[in-house]
């Protein structure tokens, strides 16, 4: 996945940008996003991911700070499944950040079809 933004954290995690927003390439070639998560970030990651999206935002509004969609990173998911609260229709349950993938360009990250490929039937 691709993070599309991350959202300012709360309680233990204030001063880090913590809740990451996930996105997927499209056919277009933008980036769709299907979902967040705040799982499996340690305090190394959360400092580390704070500063470098800082760098990379382009809005810093209403709690969220949206960035250049120019860092991949690994998931762990336990399914997709259909959405209303996403443009794309799908989401990711229960994703947790696994690594971030500097070895990946977002041009290499799983696109939209093969994430609904993967969506079991409900």
């Amino acid at each position: 996945m691709v993070l599309l933004a991350a959202e300012w954290g709360h309680g233990r995690r204030t001063g880090s940008l913590s809740n990451l927003r996930l996105g997927a390439r499209t056919a277009d070639g933008s980036f769709a996003m299907l979902g967040k998560t705040f799982k499996g970030m340690t305090d190394a990651v959360l400092a580390w991911q704070t500063e470098r999206l800082r760098e990379l935002a382009v809005d810093d509004s209403g709690g969220v700070v949206t960035v250049r969609p120019e860092l991949v990173v690994e998931v762990a998911f336990d399914g997709v499944q259909r959405s209303t609260r996403y443009p794309a229709g799908v989401t990711l349950r229960c994703a947790r950040l696994v690594r971030r993938r500097s070895d990946k360009t977002p041009g290499q990250a799983d696109t939209l079809d093969a994430v609904r490929a993967l969506r079991t039937n409900e």
